[in-house]
C-alpha cells in the first residue's frame, strides 16, 4: 500500500499547522511508527472521529429485536450502521498506524489497513439514508465490503509469523485482542445488516435457532480428515458421544470456526504421533462429546497427540504459538500428498496447522458471548479442549450484556 502524502500546502490551507505536532501518534514497542510523509490522505479526519465521536453501545437483544425487514426499520437501521462503522474502523486505523514500521510495512499487515482505510472512506462518503432505495445501495456497499474483509484474519496472521521470524521480540498481543475482538463485532453488524432485508427461516439476524451443533462438527469432520489424509496418507477416525441431539440458539459460521481450529489441533497432533507407531488402521480415534446444560452447550474434543507440558499450555494462548514443525510429514522422504493429488505437502500443512492463531481466536469467539474454552493436557497421552457456547435466546440475560467491543470501545478516551 503506497499511502498518499497530504501536500504541505494543502495542510496549511486547511487550517492545519506548518509543522507537524510531535508526536503525531504514541509509539509502540519504542519503534518508530509510519512515517509522517506515509499518512493516509485523510488521516486528521480519521483522527477527529477515532477521537471525538460517542461510540454507541448495542447488544446483541437490541440488535436482533431492531432486526426488522419493514422500510422504517431498515431506513433506522442503515442510518446507524452508517454513523457508527466509520468509529470503530477509525479508532482500528488509528491503532495500526502507531505500529511499529516494521509491522506496518509488512505486505500482509498493510493490505488489511489498506482495506479498513478503504471501508472507512466508502461509509464515511455515502449519501445521507433517506429512502428505502438508498438503503439497497447501502446495503450492496455493506456487502461488498464483508467480502472484502474476508481474508483479513488469515493475512494477520501471515503478516505476524514473517515479522516474529526476523523479530521475534515484537509482540502484538494487546494490539490483536482489540483488532480482532472489533473485527467480531462489525461483521456482525455488517452481516445482520445485509440479511435483515430477506429473513431466512430459523434465522432472527445472524442468530440460527436450534441449531445443531453435530451437524456443523460432521459437515466439518469430512473435509478436515480429508485434508489430513492429504498431507500424511492417514487420518484419525471421528468418534460422536453426548448428548447428540442438543439444540442452542446462535451464531453457525462462529461455531464452526471454533470447531474447526480445535478438530484441525486434534487430528495433527493425533497423527503426528502415531502414524509410525503401526498400522494406519490403528490410529487412536479424535472423540468428540457433545452436552447440554442450563446456560451452555458443553463441547468436548479429544486426542491422542501426546498433550503438552504446563508453560506451553501457557505459551499456546498467545498469537502467533504453535507447535507446527516445518519437516516433511511423509515418511522417507516420500510426500503423501503429491501421490494422493493434494498438491503442495506444506501449502497443505499450512492450512492444517495455521500460523498460531487458532486457540487464542477460537477462546475470543466464545468469550465474545460468555463462553470461553478450556484446556486439560495431560503431558504423554492427549488433551482435552472444552468449548462452552452460551445460549443466545432471545430475551436471555447473555443476549442483553455489552458485548465485549463496546465495553472496549468505552475504555477508550474520546478526547486527547
Amino acid at each position: 500500500l503506497k499511502l498518499a502524502s497530504a501536500p504541505r500546502a494543502a495542510l496549511v490551507a486547511a487550517g492545519g499547522p506548518r509543522r507537524p505536532p510531535r508526536p503525531l501518534f504514541r509509539r509502540r514497542g519504542g519503534a518508530s511508527g509510519m512515517a509522517v510523509a506515509n499518512l493516509p490522505r485523510n488521516f486528521r479526519q480519521i483522527l477527529q472521529v477515532a477521537r471525538h465521536t460517542k461510540c454507541d453501545s448495542i447488544s446483541l437483544g437490541q440488535l436482533l429485536r431492531n432486526t426488522r425487514s419493514d422500510s422504517d426499520s431498515l431506513i433506522r437501521a442503515g442510518r446507524w450502521l452508517q454513523g457508527q462503522l466509520p468509529v470503530r474502523f477509525a479508532r482500528r486505523i488509528e491503532d495500526f498506524i502507531q505500529l511499529p514500521h516494521v509491522v506496518v510495512s509488512n505486505p500482509q499487515i498493510n493490505s488489511v489497513l489498506h482495506t479498513y482505510l478503504e471501508t472507512f472512506d466508502a461509509v464515511s462518503s455515502f449519501r445521507d439514508i433517506s429512502t428505502v432505495e438508498h438503503v439497497d445501495e447501502f446495503r450492496e456497499l455493506i456487502t461488498s465490503h464483508i467480502s472484502k474483509h474476508g481474508e483479513g484474519t488469515r493475512l494477520i496472521a501471515e503478516g505476524y509469523s514473517q515479522i516474529r521470524r526476523n523479530f521475534p521480540d515484537i509482540s502484538l498481543d494487546d494490539f490483536l485482542h482489540d483488532l480482532f475482538t472489533t473485527r467480531i463485532a462489525t461483521r456482525i453488524l455488517m452481516e445482520n445488516f445485509s440479511i435483515m432485508h430477506t429473513p431466512q427461516e430459523g434465522y432472527v439476524g445472524v442468530v440460527r435457532k436450534g441449531m445443531k451443533p453435530l451437524t456443523i462438527v460432521q459437515g466439518l469432520a469430512n473435509d478436515l480428515t480429508r485434508l489430513t489424509r492429504n498431507i500424511y496418507g492417514c487420518s484419525p477416525k471421528i468418534e460422536y458421544r453426548g448428548n447428540l441431539d442438543c439444540t442452542l440458539d446462535y451464531i453457525p459460521r462462529h461455531v464452526s470456526y471454533m470447531l474447526q481450529e480445535i478438530l484441525k489441533n486434534a487430528l495433527r497432533a493425533t497423527t503426528e504421533r502415531h502414524r509410525f507407531r503401526g498400522s494406519h488402521e490403528d490410529l487412536p480415534t479424535v472423540a468428540v462429546e457433545l452436552q447440554k446444560g442450563d446456560v451452555h452447550v458443553i463441547i468436548k474434543i479429544s486426542d491422542h497427540g501426546g498433550g503438552m507440558p504446563k508453560q506451553m499450555q501457557k505459551e499456546a494462548w498467545q498469537y502467533g504459538w504453535s507447535t507446527a514443525r516445518d519437516e516433511d510429514p511423509g515418511n522417507n522422504g516420500s510426500d503423501p500428498a503429491q501421490f494422493l493429488g493434494g498438491g503442495d505437502v506444506q501449502a497443505l500443512k499450512t492450512e492444517l496447522a495455521g500460523f498460531g492463531f487458532g486457540l487464542p481466536l477460537t477462546r475470543l469467539h466464545a468469550q465474545y458471548f460468555g463462553g470461553d474454552v478450556f484446556m486439560q493436557a495431560l503431558p504423554g497421552h492427549g488433551t482435552d479442549m472444552y468449548i462452552l457456547l452460551t445460549h443466545l435466546k432471545e430475551g436471555s440475560a447473555s443476549t442483553e450484556i455489552e458485548d465485549a467491543a463496546t465495553i472496549l470501545e468505552t475504555k477508550r478516551k474520546t478526547s486527547f
